[in-house]
């Protein structure tokens, strides 16, 4: 028994509706089940999620600025002055290159730690995004 005058979806519209055919799911899920070590060891599963898991910068960024420092060699950071010698002294380095903008980014040390990302790691991804665009340093 039913109400025959009650709309109902039929056809190729309530297959899409059943096996929800979406160009861009509302809440995407995907279930992973571990076999093996990973399976028995919180560590390995950690490991396991960490280089399955979609991480972008913003998401280990705890802060961004842009500054304007016309010497880098003298940078107008204090707290970078120590490094940013240490990076000059090298003999590679060519100072008509590096332009008078600078974007200083922190990262968050625990979001690194917790993703098992190192500074080398991610200042290996921003070069390879930019290429010769920027002069990536970090400490």
């Amino acid at each position: 028994a039913g109400v025959s005058s009650k709309n109902v979806t039929l056809g190729v519209p309530r297959l899409k509706e059943i096996i929800n055919i979406s160009k861009k799911p509302k809440a995407p899920s995907l279930t992973v089940f571990l076999t093996g070590v990973a399976a028995r060891d919180a560590e390995k599963a950690k490991n396991v999620l960490c280089r399955l898991e979609h991480t972008t910068l913003r998401k280990v960024t705890a802060n961004t600025a842009i500054y304007y420092d016309p010497d880098p060699q003298n940078t107008v950071i204090s707290e970078d002055q120590e490094f940013v010698n240490v990076y000059y002294e090298m003999p590679d380095f060519d100072p008509s290159r590096i332009s008078p903008w600078l974007l200083r980014i922190e990262l968050d040390r625990k979001r690194m730690t917790d993703k098992k990302l190192t500074m080398e790691h991610i200042a290996e991804k921003i070069n390879a995004g930019f290429g010769d665009d920027l002069n990536c340093i970090f400490n």
